[in-house]
Formats: structure tokens, sequence, C-alpha cells
């Protein structure tokens, strides 16, 4: 006869140790297809009767991971690890939670823990090689992402992110190679190509059409769209799938023959190619990165429309601000900051303010005390010729790690970019220019989080900045 405990006045069914093996082991299905919310009635039911049972809290804690809530998942794996301190499970989901919440030496210290007890575990050590690599901390990273590989040198998750590494510190060979590993890494989710052609690897076929594919976020596609006029140059045509928003804003590159719509069925071809493995079949170093001048424009008639909307003739400097970028963003909180840190630039004499903003950062500007009024310059979604216009229109743009800098860059424009002390890897180390784009400068953080000392750079550079405009306009050169 089955035993009952008593829950809140209830009576509910006690469980055999086997079957809280099978419902543990219903989770973990569950939870390895990434299905948490279907393990949730099996570890309810293991909780139901044993409240504490530490691989249940644990599992609890991995569906809160899985779904998107990390301080809920942290609560559930402390109790796990209190009821079972060498329980690994938890502790190395401990380790993600912690990391996840930003709490990056506590997560290190979790890691470290399971692979001290698991030494040649892959899932431990690449968890703790990617915590690493989180701090910036690459020289420590390497030789863990290198054990793993040396234990399965097909890893793709590791060799990605050894390539990223790679990237990083400015070694484009290694780090090509391995970047290309994107499509299979855990930790990109990238969809699959769905071409069935043969993948072009940077050959002459002047008979054949390539179909250049479409991938990751729009800043990603402007910054390697360049590469397009390259690739026409050793087939017979290019065919250039691109995010929907960027189409028109591509139509007058030099290179593509047809320009259609991620999504859109696709059109005959021959070869493709994913648009970021362009760099890599082009052998691409920091010093051959190509740049023939300005690739994207803004239409003529739409730079007179914004020119004459923001009056930009009226004898001020005209500064666009980008302070915040989209909140899906896996490295959102690395790089987004508060229209309140940008507030001690208002105080520079003779700039007018824009804000490029729109959605929710953009109502800080009702909120936010700044010493000059910022311009709201758009209320609703644009299109991007019409955002790049308005970028056309300005002086210079400031702004944080987002595809509007890229936009900028892309045009030639003065942009500066606000870097997080742990950079995306495009950006480099210890350097305050980019050899993606000659008209940026690159404004970095010493601190992980803090941008008050950034602001403080920026802030002097824009005073010589509009000192120098100044001194240029009125010998009669800009």
């Amino acid at each position: 006869m089955r035993r009952s405990v008593r829950l809140g006045g209830c009576m509910a069914p006690d469980m055999t140790d086997e079957e809280i093996a099978a419902a543990l082991a219903r989770v973990e299905t569950c939870l390895g297809e990434e299905r948490p919310l279907d393990a949730v009635r099996d570890l309810q039911g293991i909780l139901a009767v044993r409240p504490n049972h530490p691989m249940a809290l644990c599992g609890v804690g991995r569906v809160g991971i899985q779904v998107g809530d990390s301080t809920a998942a942290l609560e559930a794996l402390d109790l796990a690890v209190r009821q079972a301190p060498d329980l690994l499970e938890a502790r190395n989901a401990r380790g993600v939670a912690l990391q996840n919440l930003g709490r990056l030496d506590e997560a290190e210290t979790e890691f470290q823990t399971v692979v001290e007890a698991v030494p040649d575990n892959p899932g431990a050590l690449l968890n703790l090689a990617s915590l690493l690599a989180a701090k910036g901390d690459y020289s420590g990273a390497e030789p863990v992402f290198a054990k793993i590989l040396d234990l399965n040198p097909d890893d793709p998750t590791a060799g990605y992110n050894l390539g990223l590494l790679k990237l990083v510190l400015g070694d484009f060979q290694a780090g090509w190679r391995r970047f290309d590993l994107r499509h299979r890494a855990s930790n990109v989710g990238l969809a699959a190509v769905t071409s069935p052609q043969p993948r072009w690897t940077g050959e002459c076929r002047p008979d054949a059409t390539l179909l250049i594919t479409a991938e990751q976020g729009l800043g990603d596609n402007i910054q390697f769209v360049r590469y397009a006029t390259a690739a026409a140059a050793r087939v017979g045509r290019v065919i250039l799938e691109a995010p929907s928003p960027l189409i028109d804003l591509f139509r007058d590159l030099t290179g593509p023959a047809e320009i259609v719509a991620r999504g859109a069925p696709l059109p005959d071809h021959d070869l493709y190619i994913p648009i970021m493995s362009l760099p890599g079949v082009f052998e691409t170093r920091a010093d051959t990165i190509p740049w023939d001048g300005p690739y994207l424009h803004a239409p003529e008639d739409r730079l007179t429309h914004w020119r004459r909307r923001l009056d930009t003739s009226d004898g001020r400097w005209h500064v666009g601000l980008v302070w915040a970028g989209n909140p899906d963003h896996k490295r959102d909180r690395d790089r987004s900051m508060n229209l309140a840190d940008l507030a001690p630039l208002t105080e520079t004499d003779g700039v007018q303010f824009h804000a490029l903003q729109i959605g929710p950062p953009a109502d800080q500007l009702a909120s936010v005390a700044v010493k000059r009024p910022i311009r709201r310059v758009f209320h609703t979604q644009r299109s991007l010729p019409d955002v790049a216009a308005a970028i056309g229109s300005l002086d210079l743009l400031i702004g944080v790690d987002t595809a509007l800098v890229h936009l900028a860059g892309a045009m030639g424009m003065p942009v500066w970019t606000m870097i997080s002390k742990v950079p995306d890897w495009r950006w480099m180390l210890d350097r305050a220019d980019t050899p993606w784009y000659p008209s940026m400068r690159l404004f970095r953080q010493k601190q992980t989080g803090d941008w008050g000392p950034v602001i403080e750079d920026v802030n002097a550079a824009l005073a010589d900045f509009t000192k120098s405009k100044k001194v240029r306009s009125e010998s009669g050169s800009t």
C-alpha cells in the first residue's frame, strides 16, 4: 500500500525512489531538449513529497535558467547546494546563474570547483573557459579551450569560442578558421543555412551565381556587406540576401546584381556563403580590411529633408546620441547605458544634441535632467535610409555598440563608439581606432560597468572637436 504525506492539510501520495529516479530522468530529457516548462510537473511532483530533494531543487534552478529567470534559479540552486554541497550539477548550474547575473567572480569559483572535481569533463571546462573569456582573462581562457579541443578536436563550441578569442587578440588568421564553426556552436543559436548548393570557398567562378546569405544582426550585415564587391570580381553574378530593413539601404552597393529579403524563397544560385564568412575567404588581416571609402549612402533627397528638419545650418555643432541597443541582445547589459550617464556631455557649449533612440530608452528624455535640451529625432520607427539621412545631417554621432554606429562608420561619418571593458571581438583590444571604419574612434571602459571615465574622456574629446571644427570653419575649410 502506497504511503501518503500531508501537504497543506491535504494528503499527497508518496513516491518511491524508483519513481523519483524516473521523474528526474524525464526532467533531464526535457532540459536537454530545451523544453523547460515540460519538466515542471515532474519537479513539482517530487518536491511535493520530498521538499528538500537536492536534485529536484537543482532541476528547478536549471528550469529557471532556461526560461531566463536566473534570480529565481539561484534561489533554488542555493537550496540545493545547502542540502548537498558536493552536488556538482547544482554547483555548475549555480555558476551559470551567477554568470547570467553578472556576478562573474562568484561564477568562476563555482566552475573551478566543478573542474577540480572532474578535470577532464568538456562541459565543465567549457563553462570555465567561457567565463574567463567573458571576464577578459584571455590568457586564462585560451589553455582551457585548448584542453577541451585536445579531448575532443571536433567540439564546435570550444572551437568557435577560441576563434573569437583569437580575433579579439588580432590573430585573424587563426580566428577566421574557427569563426566558421559558429553555425554549429551551442552558444550562438544561428538558423541553419537553407541553401542546397555547395559552399563557396573563394575560387574564381565566372560562370556561377553566388548567394551571400544574411546572418545575425543589422550591424553585422552592415559591417561585412563591403565584401560583396570583392566577391563579385570572382564570380559571374552575386545575389545578396539581407534583413528587410537593410534592403533599400543596400540597393546602391557595387557588386550585388540582386537583393532579396532574408526569409524569402531563395532564387536560383550555384554557390552560397554566409556574409560573415567572407573575411575568412579573403584571408583578411587587420591591415587588409577592405576600405575604398564610404560604401553606404543616404539618399540626397532625404539628406536635404533632414538637414532642413534638424536645422543643422544654425551655426551650432549637431551631435547625435545613442545610449542603448536592442534589449534582446545577449550582451546588451554590457554595451548599453542610461541617458543619465550621458548628461555631462550637455554642458558643452555650442552643441545641439539629437537623440536617435526609439522605444523605451527614448522615454528617458522626459525624466533625465540635462543642462541643454536634447532633441528627440524619431518618435516612431523609421526606414534605415531615413535614419542614414538623419545621421548624415549631423557633425558627429556618439553612441554605444549598436547598428547605428556601424551605419555611421560605413557612411564615413565621424562616429565615436563607447565600448565595454570586455569588448565584442571586432573592436579588438587596446586601441582607440578600428581598421573596420576609418572615421570611427573608440572610447573604452577601464572597469566593467563603469561608464563614468568613458564619458569624461568623450567630454574632453568633444570640447576639442568643437574647437577644432570652429578653427577649420573660420579658416574656410571643414
